[in-house]
This record gives C-alpha cells, structure tokens and sequence, in this order.
C-alpha cells in the first residue's frame, strides 16, 4: 500500500513530467542534428538579438555618431567566432565523451584549472538562463508596451516552465524548442536580407551620412566621435563577445547525440557558427544602415526590424520569434548545467545527488539548481539585461582560455605518447593555441573594462565555488576515512548477544496491540516506554496498563520535567546500553497509515519526532511499526495488519 501523499505526489508527476523512462531508453533519448541544433544552439543564436545592442549601448556614451565604430568592432567579433567554434571543433574531436572545459582543463592542466573553468561554466549557465529571459521578456515588452511594469514576474515565469518542460526529458525538450529555434533562423535571414536589399536600394538612414566617408578619416567625422576612446572601443567589443556564449555548450554534450557522437556533434557546432556569424553581421550592419540605437522601451532588433517591414505582420513575426528564441535560449545553460554538475559531482567536487538521473532520465537536481539561482539573479537585478550583461561573459571566456591552453598541452602530450613529431598535430596545435591567446586576451579586456560594471562580482564567486568543490572533495575524502577507522568501534552490534525491544507508547489503543504482536516477533525481551510530559497522564497510563492483555511486557514510565519526548527516551536508553554492553536495542516506534491524504497531519506528530532525531543516536536501531487503516466505511475491513517496515 503506497501512501496517498505519495499517490497524489506522483500522480501529479506524471501530468507534469510524463511517463518514467526505464534506464535502457537512454540512447532513445540521444538528440540528430536538428533537434540538437535546438538544444545547444539556442544560446548562441539567440545572442544575435541583443550583442549588436550591447556594442551601441556602449559605443553611443561617447556621442549617437560613435556608432559607426560597431562595424569594426562586429568584425572583430566574427573573427574570434571563427576561431574559437575552430578550437572546440577540436576539442570534441579530442575528447568524444564530453565534459568540455571542465574535464579538458583537469586532465591537462590540473585540479585547479579543472575547477576554475567549471565553476566559470556554472555561473555563466546560471547568468546565460537570467540574461535569456531578462532579453526575451524585453523583446516581448517592446511588442506589447501593456506589459511593462511586468517584467520580473514574466521572466521567473519564463524560466520555471523552460525548466519543466527540461524535467520531461531530453528528447521532448529538444522537440519542443525546434519549432521556435528555427522559426528565429528564418525570419532573422528573411529581416537581413529584406534589409540589405533596401539598404542596396538607397532606402537607409544611418547615423553618420555616407558625407563623411567609411574611412574614418575626415574631419568632421572626428569632430562627430571625439569621444571615442581606445578604453571604450574595448568596452564595447567585450560587451559585444556575449555573441560567443553558448559556443562551448556542442562539447559539453556529445554523448547526448545519437551515433556518430563526434561527426554528428562537430556538424553541429559548424552550422551553429556558421548562423551565428551571418546573422549577428547582418543585424550589426542593419543597425548602422537604419540608424538603429538603444532606447528605453524597445530593442534595437524591433527598430531594425520596424524599419524593415513597418508595423504589418512580419515585424510582429520577427518579433515574435526574437522572443520566444531569447526565452528558450536558457534550454542550452538547461542541457549543460546538470551535465557538467554531474561530472563535478562524479568527480567528489559537489553533493553526490547531482550524479542521480530522474525518473524521465534527467539530473532533476541540476535543474532545480539553476532555475532557483536564475530566479533569484533576476529578483535581484530586477529582470534589466543591461545590468546582468555585464556579468555574463566573464565566466565563458575564463573556461575557453582554459580549455584551448589544455588542448594545446593535449596534443603535445599525445605526440609524445606515441612517439610522433608535434608537426602531425600542427593544425590542431595551431588552432587551439590561437583560441588560447585570443581568448585570454579578451578575458583581460572584459575583466578590466567591466570589472567596476560588475565583473567582480564573478570574479569573486569562481574562486568561492572553487573553494566550495574543494571543501566537498575534502569531506567525502575525510568521511571514508573516518569510516573505514570506526569499522572496529561498530562491530559491536554485530556482537551483540540478544537483541533488547523498546517499544514506544503514546497512549492504549489497538495501534498499541498491534505494534506489541509484532514486537513478539522480534525480540523476547521486550519493554514498553510512555514519556511522560505531564505526570498526571503517566499516572493513568500505567495505572490502565494490563500485564496479562499485555503478554507480561513491563511499562516504564519515564519522567520529562520540562515536557520534552526525544531527550528523556534518549537517556534512558544509553542507561540501557550502559548497563548491559553486550545487548543490541532495538527501538519500535508504531505509526498509523491511513488512505485520507489531507487528514494525514492529524497523526503521527510524536512518531515523526522520534524517526528525525533518533536517527542520530548511535547504536540503536529504529523500527516502524506501521498501522494500516482504511478510512472508506464501506470496506470489507477498516485495519490491515502490517509487516514491521526497517
């Protein structure tokens, strides 16, 4: 008979999860190409739709026409794209079981590395879920202007349905987040290229007319941009690199693609750069041809996009779509954060419940983890994307230049191994050493431009969680030493000569009979315990206990002058150890089971009491005795008798 709270709990479960998922249906759930584009990509397209805003953010603090200068600076970005998407194309080939910067770091460059690039990931996961929501909640706002005021609500909302909708499983969450993903694809190709063709056509009004030149070099040009500093120009690129976040996530997961893992996953990473750099240079020079600008109250994709098509049917489309796929880029940190927690947690660096997959083959605490962390970002920052970008790439870029630098170490040592020269990897050498210093470079820049912006506030909690996954890896490594010394210290229980039954009582009734029938089988030595909170009601009980109805089972009435159950039961039975060494107690506590769920509280408070602070009293046992009772009146019959349950 299960419990009706537990009937209820799982029958709610499953509307909201699905159906379990027996262990061999893992590889069922394995991801193609298409719905796996949905899953890891989503993140880094969908950055396409705030990174050009977050360059002119910055850009445009020195005057409107400064924003010329995103052109550059979107080529610079296009650029690092390119190389970094080459790197962690090496990286899989490398490393096909997955774990990216984490396991990659570890391997080649230490406990401290490893650590560092995956508390990076962590927390840009946690920051990629906030800023998501916070851009798609905006995008939404700009639509519909009713909503403002809403955002903080809306945003929570968003992200504890993306993270139920993970809970059902891998495989629904990949299907379900197609659709979005490349209806975001086609209308930003279908807004870049109506754009272009307008902008080709002379219908454009950029900021800075074509008067003063694209050279930057005139007069009056300068006079325009005077403000522009090399400072600000490196702001803006670092603001603009969260177009490269989500990269690493194809890596993390390769196991999560069905057969070939490593071609199917590289495939993968290459059209997601591919996208990525088309769509985020398109909407970078759409933003100059129409002289598009951050504003409060509407992004700058919605301007370019207004332009483009006016206010008819397709903006609201593009619009749509910029929304939902901001809103459900947070699947990507949902698919890597429990991944990567669960290798840490393999690994001894977290709580070992990380490594547990539930019952639809999902690790359920890793996303509990980070939709409450996400929430509480978005509580705290008020659901603003401006103030939580700055946040952002920090981490990202931390476990890239730790990834590339281990694979440069990777291949060194894997030529060596074998005995070959360095020159057969040179390509991967390359590639990967290149990834390493371009990506420090831009992690310096991003750490000293957006440290006083809120850089270091991540900079102080990588080194905290590096911290914390240390302080884990030292208690689990101190406990199984400490248990494997106490081994000796507990053999006295197994040494025991009798075993000693305590029955506990809380009152005469036929749970008590029950309970004592089944105290037979378990010992002959058996006593029965009442704690008396009030000494008048000790009086009664043991006054009405009947020897014989009893089976000649003695009462002990113990005293509690300060009303207390669990401290006076506990002295008296460390007197019963004391006493005689060499018996082994045995605690009974009955509990009564009934099929009226919401009635459920009405019982059991004492036992209940007992069960939760006993269990820390050493070298007892603890039995429950349960007291089966059916509620509905018109049951052939209301007690079934039950097994003691250890």
């Amino acid at each position: 008979m299960s419990s009706p709270s537990h009937v209820i709990i799982n029958r709610v479960k499953r509307l909201l999860y699905g159906q379990p998922k027996r262990t061999d249906q893992q590889g069922r759930e394995r991801l193609g190409m298409g719905s796996a584009l949905a899953v890891f990509s989503a993140d880094g397209l969908s950055s396409v739709a705030y990174a050009t805003e977050e360059i002119l953010y910055v850009l445009i603090l020195a005057g409107t026409a400064a924003s010329v200068y995103a052109l550059p600076v979107g080529l610079a970005i296009v650029g690092l794209v390119l190389i970094v998407a080459a790197s962690y194309a090496q990286t899989i080939r490398a490393y096909p079981s997955g774990g990216g910067s984490y396991i990659v770091s570890r391997e080649n460059l230490g406990t401290g590395a490893g650590l560092t690039a995956g508390a990076a990931l962590l927390i840009d996961y946690v920051l990629t879920v906030a800023v998501s929501t916070a851009a798609g909640i905006a995008a939404l706002v700009s639509a519909v202007p009713a909503l403002r005021g809403h955002e903080v609500i809306l945003s929570l909302a968003a992200i504890w349905f993306i993270a139920l909708v993970n809970l059902r499983g891998v495989r629904e969450s990949g299907l379900f987040f197609a659709v979005p993903t490349y209806g975001f694809i086609i209308s930003t190709f279908a807004l870049v290229a109506a754009g272009l063709f307008k902008v080709l056509a002379g219908d454009w009004h950029p900021i800075v007319p074509p008067s003063f030149g694209f050279g930057f070099g005139t007069a009056g040009f300068h006079e325009l941009t005077g403000g522009v500093t090399l400072f600000l120009l490196l702001r803006a690129f670092s603001s603009g690199c969260t177009a490269l976040t989500g990269l690493e996530a194809v890596s993390n997961g390769v196991q999560a693609f069905r057969p070939p893992e490593t071609k199917n996953a590289i495939r993968t990473m290459n059209l997601e750069r591919t996208l990525l750099y088309t769509m985020f240079a398109g909407i970078t020079i759409l933003a100059f041809g129409f002289g598009a600008l951050p504003r409060e109250g509407e992004t700058v994709m919605s301007q370019i996009a207004r332009d483009v098509f006016g206010h008819h049917v397709l903006y609201y489309v593009v619009q749509a779509a910029t929304a939902m796929i901001l809103l459900l880029a947070a699947n990507t940190a949902y698919a890597d954060f429990p991944r990567l927690a669960g290798f840490m947690a393999r690994d001894g660096f977290l709580p070992r419940r990380f490594t547990n997959r539930g019952d639809t083959l999902v690790f359920n605490y890793g996303v509990y983890l980070l939709a409450g962390l996400a929430s509480a970002l978005i509580v705290i920052f008020r659901g603003s994307t401006h103030l939580l970008i700055p946040l952002y790439a920090v981490g990202v870029f931390t476990a890239f230049t730790l990834s590339q630098s281990g694979m440069v170490v990777h291949w060194v040592r894997e030529a060596h191994k074998t005995g070959e020269s360095l020159r057969r990897h040179w390509w991967s050498v390359t590639i990967n050493a290149v990834g390493a210093f371009l990506s420090g470079i831009v992690l310096v820049i991003i750490g000293v431009t957006k440290f006083a912006h809120g850089a270091w506030i991540v900079l102080i909690l990588v080194p905290l969680l590096v911290g914390y996954a240390l302080h884990v890896r030292g208690y689990y490594a101190r406990f199984k030493g400490r248990v494997e010394s106490l081994l000796g210290e507990h053999m006295t229980i197994d040494d025991a000569r009798r075993v000693k039954a305590v029955l506990t009582i809380g009152g005469l009734s036929p749970v008590i009979d029950h309970s004592m029938r089944v105290a037979r089988r378990i010992s002959d030595d058996i006593t029965a315990v009442y704690v008396a909170v009030e000494p008048e009601l000790g009086e009664k009980v043991k006054a009405k206990w009947d020897l014989r109805r009893h089976g000649g089972v003695p009462l002990v009435i113990v005293p509690s002058p300060f009303r207390e159950v669990v401290g006076p039961l506990r002295e008296y039975l460390e007197g019963l150890r004391a006493a005689d060494p060499g018996v082994l107690i045995n605690l009974l506590v009955p509990v009564v089971v009934t099929n009226e769920p919401f009635d459920d509280y009405l019982h059991n408070g004492t036992a209940d009491l007992l069960l939760r602070e006993m269990r820390y009293t050493e070298g007892i046992l603890v039995t429950v005795i349960p007291f089966y009772v059916d509620m509905d009146p018109n049951a052939a019959h209301a007690i079934a008798a039950g097994a003691p349950a250890r």
